[in-house]
């Protein structure tokens, strides 16, 4: 007696695209929010020597204060030039300093005028925009050469301070 082969009935599989383009989908998202930056160009004048830090974090946006050897910059615009005076605690030293004459106390008043502009723009800015991210912070990148004395430095942070400007990012080469 001879069996008969059933014939079997062959079904086409399809791939379920509708599942495939939700994780790529996901997997698009994911690798965008992780590798987004944004890009905060920070460039030392030519008469600058940033100390160097392992510090990783990276530069945020905000207003940049630049103290050289020479001069005293906001965003790239000259504020006030530095002078060389003789060095109390080191007779026949010099040390650079800011001029007496553009001092009241320990702030330096053009700096303080300068800076507590930008506050105002940047605080219009923010309400103009309404949004919380571009809301006024008060952060500041100062850039130091590492040969100034800290008595400058203070002074600057001192004035930037009185400006509205509270929270200090010190920009410094990253070392390995």
């Amino acid at each position: 007696m001879a069996l008969k082969k059933k014939k079997r009935v062959q079904k086409r599989e399809e791939l379920a695209i509708t599942s495939m383009m939700d994780m790529m989908t996901i997997i698009l998202v994911f690798l965008l929010k992780s590798y987004a930056s944004t890009e905060v160009t920070v460039t030392p004048s030519g008469d600058m020597q940033l100390p160097t830090s392992t510090a990783k974090k990276a530069p945020e946006l905000a207003v940049q204060l630049m103290v050289s050897k020479t001069e005293i910059l906001v965003d790239g615009v000259p504020v006030l030039n530095l002078t060389t005076v003789q060095d109390e605690e080191n007779p026949g030293q010099m040390m650079i300093a800011v001029p007496e004459d553009e001092k009241k106390g320990q702030m330096i008043t053009d700096l303080y005028d300068r800076l507590l502009d930008k506050a105002e723009q940047a605080k219009a800015l923010g309400e103009a925009s309404g949004s919380e991210q571009h809301a006024f912070k008060g952060r500041i990148l100062l850039q130091c050469d590492q040969t100034l004395p800290f008595t400058v430095i203070r002074e600057v942070m001192y004035t930037a301070g009185q400006a509205q400007f509270s929270e200090f990012k010190f920009v410094v080469y990253k070392t390995e």
